[in-house]
């Protein structure tokens, strides 16, 4: 926009948003930093997709005088079973609106794919839940239109796919979708991080467990 002063080129300005995403990156690659700043977050959003998993919402047809068309009925595989709930349904599609930090937050605690560069105003990271279903040809015989056979998470950043870094594929790489049930368990992982005082020279322990983040009784 030819606002910058004569002193200062696009390049300087590069250099620097560069440095800057390097120290993001490298300051939230420590698994308990990131999950001290992102976890609250990123448990909201997988738990949302859980929910949406678990919960079976099947609309009650008309019971003569129309007074339950569009009632929804909850049938969970939690709780008592053949307990019917009237709920709301989950949504298909939910929508967060955050600070380009928050993005890189975000990248650092699912354990994503670096980006080669900062993300710019108005970029927007998609998760995307998958079920992985199997036709009644392949399952002949149960009676069953579909089979779910399991939920997969995929990652995007401004229509980029982004692999996972903490799970590989069949073919070893970096896997573009991963088991929602292995995110949710990889997300909830106790880490140890270690810090040493350059005054003392001693070495303080820190544990990251179930959001909080405590000194360990192991510091020397």
């Amino acid at each position: 926009r030819n606002r910058l002063p004569p002193s200062l080129t696009s390049e300087d300005v590069q250099t620097v948003s560069n440095h800057v995403a390097w120290r993001w990156f490298e300051n939230l690659r420590n698994p308990v930093l990131a999950k001290a700043s992102m976890w609250k977050f990123a448990d909201r959003i997988l738990d949302s997709m859980e929910r949406k998993v678990r919960v079976e919402c099947e609309r009650v047809k008309c019971n003569g005088d129309g007074s339950k068309v569009g009632q929804l009925i909850v049938r969970s595989n939690v709780g008592k079973e053949g307990l019917d709930v009237e709920c709301e349904e989950e949504p298909l599609l939910c929508i967060y609106s955050a600070h380009d930090s928050t993005l890189i937050g975000m990248l650092c605690i699912l354990q994503l794919e670096q980006p080669t560069e900062w993300p710019e105003y108005g970029s927007y990271l998609k998760i995307e839940l998958i079920r992985e279903e199997m036709d009644e040809d392949a399952d002949a015989g149960t009676g069953e239109q579909t089979k779910v056979m399991n939920h997969w998470v995929r990652f995007s950043l401004n229509g980029e796919i982004l692999r996972s870094t903490w799970l590989k594929d069949e073919n070893g790489e970096n896997a573009i979708m991963v088991p929602l049930e292995k995110l949710k368990e990889m997300i909830h992982l106790e880490h140890d991080m270690e810090e040493e005082l350059e005054s003392s020279g001693l070495g303080l322990k820190f544990r990251w467990n179930k959001g909080l983040i405590v000194e360990s009784n192991e510091a020397q």
